[in-house]
């Protein structure tokens, strides 16, 4: 047998390695195995979905019974090692603008990052010599190794947070157009929010996301400016900024809501047409070192070959 597998460390790892997949079969085949809810009820004969569907999307975990129990366990666990509320918010409010909005989101988060950074101490302690694992060089490996694990997943987030609001950014525009149509048709806000959630469902399924949500604070928030600005802080788009501050504006000074959002719908436009076009006027700038890079070696070559070729046939003679 491979010595390496005799070691104690290395069967522990590969001990958490398979329990771990073998959790996460179950849990697919208990989700595949048994229809959800909203389909069950939907073969009743129902054929519409319920009202609070069309308006807030569940905020609970979207998997089987016995493997959200187990989630919800670790969440809870997770929550207890969040640390400070300053922590808790910080990690909060980046979980909204990846669009994580679950309940057992930051738990899963912290525990994600426990159980990852433990899981590379275990690869880097096998990887080391059995000698040189208690020793300085395995305290500053493993300590390095538990730092990266607990960053990889903010830096996920972040990228996905990135992500997200650049397509957030790029539907904004069309999304603002349905809404001056709506608005010229007479429709409150709310409504506003809820039919142009409903069109952009396919084409922006992100931007009708956090409309859905919005319409739901403002039927439920007694401050609607509030539920507007939640708007902007879930999203970190700063032209979703300007438009919650500019209907924050229209509503406190009785400005109508149809002429406010021709006039954002406007904005947003030129400003995604510059944008554009900036990143278009970089290009070249961008492109100039690729094409050094692959171009000015072949020239070189050819260039310094001749040379190359008479000062070794010189040497050789």
């Amino acid at each position: 047998m491979n010595p390496l597998l005799q070691d104690p460390v290395v069967q522990s790892a590969l001990g958490l390695l398979f329990c771990g997949l073998g959790i996460g079969l179950l849990g697919l085949y208990r989700q595949q195995g048994r229809p959800r809810l909203q389909e069950r009820l939907n073969r009743r004969g129902s054929g519409q979905p319920t009202a609070s569907g069309d308006i807030l999307r569940d905020q609970g975990l979207q998997v089987s019974p016995a493997l959200r129990g187990v989630l919800q366990a670790v969440a809870r666990v997770g929550e207890q090692l969040a640390g400070s509320p300053r922590d808790r918010d910080k990690l909060g409010s980046l979980l909204a603008l990846a669009g994580l909005r679950q309940r057992e989101a930051l738990g899963l988060l912290v525990a994600g990052k426990y159980l990852l950074g433990l899981l590379l101490v275990l690869v880097v302690m096998t990887l080391l010599e059995p000698g040189k694992r208690l020793g300085l060089n395995g305290l500053v490996a493993a300590l390095l190794a538990l730092f990266v694990g607990g960053l990889l997943p903010e830096l996920w987030l972040k990228w996905r947070a990135a992500r997200r609001g650049g397509r957030l950014a790029r539907s904004l525009p069309d999304a603002l157009d349905l809404m001056v149509i709506c608005a010229e048709a007479g429709l409150p806000l709310g409504r506003v929010l809820q039919v142009v959630a409903k069109e952009l469902a396919l084409s922006a399924p992100e931007m009708a996301d956090e409309l859905r949500y919005t319409c739901a604070e403002l039927q439920i928030l007694a401050d609607r400016p509030r539920a507007l600005l939640n708007l902007a802080e879930r999203t970190g788009v700063s032209s979703i900024e300007s438009m919650v501050s500019t209907l924050i504006q229209a509503e406190r000074y009785g400005t109508p809501l149809s002429q406010a959002l021709r006039t954002i719908s406007d904005e947003s436009r030129k400003t995604l047409i510059l944008t554009l076009e900036e990143r278009a006027g970089k290009l070249p700038a961008q492109l100039s070192v690729p094409l050094m890079t692959l171009i000015l070696p072949p020239i070189i070559a050819m260039m310094g070959a001749p040379a190359l070729v008479r000062i070794v046939r010189l040497l050789s003679h």
